[in-house]
């Protein structure tokens, strides 16, 4: 047993001191993140540490203090004091840099939040002089003077300061985050409190150690930023990174390395194996680029962050690293991992990292499409087309979150009954930023991020509600043609939610017609299932665009497709005297028992002519353009009294 000269209760502080010394060993003798959040953490370890021994030493040897020149007992007592006002102020700094609170306020709120602080420092150091936070009489040793509680104003100010910074940025921080800085900073408050109300019981360093357990564990273990496999800086560490250098305006370029036959060689080799051969891809990558980071972003994907603007002609830069990635690949080594290289410029990646993580996936995505073309950079056409992208994809949300999809609806005529007998759905989309947007693109980037479902049930709602509210089986509207997209048919509740919405509406099944592409046929035996059990529903299916596909007609026979959509463009292609196919196809169809309808019908002249080729379905601007569901009522009147001749 210690006999302490001192009437303090060290257990709390003693018990703290191995855990501290054990986090902050640990923490420095991994590589951390060359990160300002990193460098406050770290700063708050050792000034705890320092307060701690500090403490404990000062209380010791105040008790015996004549057996010390007086200067050594200053600079002990300072010594606590200052690692007590530095640790506040380092834990504050830590969760600003976590929250941006910094970039939030404006660039001169680090400085003037560190005046507080700095002011209450002087105080400490120049206490020998001033006698303004403690002193020593020759009579009673140690004594606190009139401004000891400056110390504890500092750190309670940084606490509230601290909460501000959450409160305001709150929206900004994962939830991880916000319950690591709140709670390590509410336990900091309390240990600081339990301090003051026992006064010998030295317990604020146990509480201290409790909040940089909590930090480590929810955001500064190294082993959060790497992957686990291979053991390089990770996504989230490379956006750590990434938004350090944009908050303090350092130019960086990103090499995207996207690798082209990673899952087949897992199959053939093994994941260990695959792993092995990425390890030393990567190894050799952070040897050569020793002036930036290496992350590896899953699946075979790396970005190499480059702490400098590439500067001059960025295509011959983006070359250069092409050719340089390619030589620190060429070995005999059997597992050949073929990467596509993209370069993005500091000066086209943008002012947010959300932007430039959305250029990185753009360019994994399409990386051998363009590399194939003997492009390796990513340009400001590129990043408009994906700002336009994202865009859509925020508009196609409110849209979907509004109900403000619309559906349009074109005739299909029947030349044989002189009369409208049927009807596309067509989906329309307008935004109040964006205005109208094409069918095209919305759809795709539905097809994209997975809103495709989502989109596809509420067309189909308003198709069904429209077929039920308008009356349109009793006017004559045998059938209206509904379009599904390979993604949507990956759903594999796609037949029994529209079984679902068409009973809700009092709608037959019978009355719906898919049409599906070529591409679909081809695609995937998931979607060729939802197309049996969209049949087994009641449903009538036909293939939509025939001509611009390349589908095994023989398979296409055995299809449980009653109607074939003739693309306009071999409509067109017939009618301009560029081939005479048409004729051929139209008599294959009908020789297959299957209906045609076709597109593009724009003249009176190639509708009487289809006519003729025994094609009775027709579809196009001659008859009508898509209109809204008010219209296209309006237009069945019309052509019940004055019927196309």
């Amino acid at each position: 047993m210690i006999h302490w000269l001192s009437d303090y209760n060290y257990d709390f502080a003693l018990a703290s001191i191995p855990v501290q010394v054990i986090l902050l060993l640990v923490y420095c003798l991994r590589r951390n993140l060359p990160v300002r959040q990193s460098a406050s953490f770290l700063n708050l370890m050792i000034a705890n540490l320092t307060m701690t021994l500090s403490d404990i030493i000062s209380c010791e040897m105040n008790e015996v203090w004549t057996d010390f020149p007086l200067w050594v007992m200053y600079g002990i007592n300072m010594l606590y004091f200052v690692s007590f006002i530095v640790r506040g102020w380092a834990l504050f700094d830590y969760a600003a840099e976590s929250c941006h609170g910094y970039q939030k306020f404006g660039r001169y709120t680090r400085v003037v939040m560190a005046v507080p602080a700095v002011v209450v420092l002087v105080m400490i150091l120049s206490t020998p002089w001033t006698g303004m936070v403690f002193s020593f009489s020759p009579t009673e040793g140690y004594f606190n003077c009139y401004l000891y509680q400056a110390i504890y104003v500092s750190t309670y100010f940084y606490i509230a300061a601290t909460f501000v910074f959450i409160f305001v940025c709150f929206r900004g921080m994962s939830t991880r985050l916000r319950i690591g800085l709140l709670s390590s900073n509410a336990l900091l408050l309390g240990g600081i409190i339990l301090r003051k109300l026992f006064f010998h019981v030295l317990v604020t360093s146990f509480f201290s150690v409790l909040v940089i357990l909590i930090i480590f564990l929810s955001s500064e273990n190294p082993d959060l930023y790497r992957h686990r496999q291979i053991r390089f800086f990770n996504r989230e560490a490379f956006r750590r990174i990434g938004t350090e250098y944009l908050s303090r305006e350092m130019p960086f370029s990103c090499v995207i390395l996207a690798a082209q036959n990673y899952e087949m060689l897992k199959h053939i080799y093994g994941t260990t194996r695959v792993y092995e051969r990425l390890q030393t891809v990567g190894d050799r990558m952070i040897s050569a680029f020793s002036q930036g980071y290496v992350f590896y972003l899953r699946n075979g994907n790396f970005v190499i962050l480059d702490n400098c603007s590439v500067g001059g002609n960025d295509e011959k830069a983006a070359l250069q690293w092409k050719q340089e990635i390619e030589r620190l690949l060429a070995d005999n080594d059997i597992v050949k991992l073929s990467f596509s290289v993209m370069l993005l410029p500091s000066e086209v990646a943008g002012s947010g990292i959300n932007e430039i993580e959305n250029l990185v996936h753009y360019s994994l995505r399409n990386s051998d499409a363009i590399n194939q073309k003997g492009d390796y950079l990513i340009t400001k056409e590129m990043v408009q087309k994906l700002e336009r992208e994202t865009d859509i994809r925020l508009a196609l949300k409110r849209a979907l979150d509004n109900r403000t999809v619309q559906v349009y609806f074109q005739p299909i005529y029947s030349t044989v009954e002189n009369r409208v007998v049927g009807a596309e759905a067509l989906a329309r989309m307008s935004d109040e930023k964006l205005g109208n947007i094409s069918p095209d693109d919305f759809i795709r980037v539905a097809e994209k991020n997975g809103d495709i479902v989502r989109l596809g049930r509420q067309i189909f709602e308003n198709v069904c509600d429209f077929i039920h509210s308008a009356h349109l089986r009793e006017r004559g509207i045998r059938r209206v043609h509904v379009n599904l997209s390979p993604a949507q048919c990956m759903d594999t509740q796609l037949a029994p939610d529209f079984a679902e919405i068409a009973g809700r509406f009092h709608v037959p099944m019978s009355m719906i017609d898919f049409e599906i592409t070529e591409t679909a046929i081809d695609d995937h035996q998931a979607i060729l299932e939802q197309i049996y059990r969209l049949k087994e529903s009641g449903a009538e299916l036909s293939l939509d665009d025939f001509g611009t596909g390349t589908s095994n007609l023989t398979r296409l026979m055995k299809m449980p497709i009653n109607l074939v959509k003739l693309d306009l463009t071999v409509v067109h292609a017939y009618f301009n005297g560029e081939t005479a196919i048409l004729p051929d196809l139209i008599r294959m169809f009908h020789n297959a028992d299957m209906k045609i309808v076709v597109e593009g019908v724009e003249t009176e002249e190639m509708m009487r002519r289809l006519a003729e080729l025994s094609c009775n379905y027709q579809q196009g601007y001659y008859f009508s353009r898509p209109v809204s569901p008010t219209d296209f009522l309006e237009y069945l009147n019309r052509m019940e009294s004055h019927p196309v001749s």
